[in-house]
């Protein structure tokens, strides 16, 4: 086992995170000494998991631990039970609020009596959860409406079918495979690779031929204004390492962009200044918007 860093050692991380700017530097090696405590904690929690796994008691953990059962698994259980195995770099994760989504689309396909859910029936399910339901609910997308666009469009049967779930259609694969593409490209090769409902939303929008599109047209919704709605989510440009230059910018500076959207700052497009970060006031207003829509869960 490495030995425990020295002082020196922690400051020079920080000198690497934050260069020579004094309170940069200071919170970078608040930063860094907060990485190792998290990391240890971490550590603890993979390896009671994997005790547990082994079927030893809470007893036996609390005494390793110094602590009583009781505490061992009050302090511990939950976290154990919320941990999962830690992905690999560019693994292909599907996000929970995408998963959400599918489980909604093929419901509301076993709803029409369909043996397959198509991308009509995605866009139904990307009003479950997550950024594309904010994007929909905004543009005026309610579920009666892609329903009553769904049944003037495509043909469905007049009664639902016996049991039997139905299964994902050719075409909402082919746009679920588009959008895990479009996420691995905007994803950096050292981190796992997560899908989420803005990636398929802008697949399924954005394809001219596809029923999802062809339902919106009807609605009048217009896939440029999806688009742009999804841009900061969708199209940030990242370096190879998916991190930003830590290059100290001023607000006012021609070459500041917004840390969401990418786009430069200019007279129209004003940014925020944060930390070495910057937001524009379109990203803002987006972010209030799905800040204002309720919690998952909440009543």
């Amino acid at each position: 086992m490495s030995e425990e860093p020295t002082v020196e050692q922690l400051i020079a991380a920080a000198h690497a995170r934050a260069g020579d700017d004094e309170l940069a530097l200071l919170d970078a090696v608040i930063a860094v000494t907060q990485d190792l405590t998290g990391h240890a904690d971490e550590a603890v929690d993979q390896v009671v998991r994997q005790v547990r796994a082994a079927g030893h008691s809470w007893t036996v953990i609390g005494e390793h631990l110094g602590v009583s059962r009781q505490a061992a698994r009050q302090r511990y259980a939950d976290r154990v039970d919320r941990i999962q195995e830690t992905p690999a770099a560019g693994s292909l994760i599907r996000g929970r609020d995408l998963k959400c989504g599918l489980s909604a689309a093929l419901a509301a396909a076993e709803a029409d009596g369909l043996a397959e859910a198509g991308t009509e029936h995605l866009l139904l399910g990307l009003l479950t959860d997550g950024v594309a339901a904010a994007t929909l609910e905004h543009l005026g997308v309610t579920r009666d409406k892609i329903r009553e666009a769904s049944r003037r469009l495509f043909d469905y049967p007049a009664a639902t079918r016996g049991s039997g779930q139905p299964v994902i259609s050719e075409e909402a694969t082919a746009a679920l495979a588009a959008a895990e593409q479009l996420a691995t490209e905007r994803t950096p090769i050292c981190a796992p690779v997560v899908v989420n409902t803005p990636q398929l939303l802008a697949v399924i929008a954005t394809n001219p031929g596809s029923r999802a599109r062809r339902v919106l047209n009807d609605i009048g919704v217009d896939p440029a204004d999806i688009k742009r709605q999804l841009h900061c989510y969708i199209n940030v440009p990242r370096t190879a390492l998916g991190r930003r230059s830590r290059r100290k910018r001023r607000p006012d500076d021609t070459s500041a962009r917004c840390s969401f959207c990418g786009h430069p700052g200019s007279d129209e497009r004003r940014l925020v200044a944060g930390p070495d970060v910057w937001i524009c006031a379109d990203c803002v207003v987006l972010c209030g918007e799905i800040l204002a829509q309720p919690a998952p869960g909440s009543t």
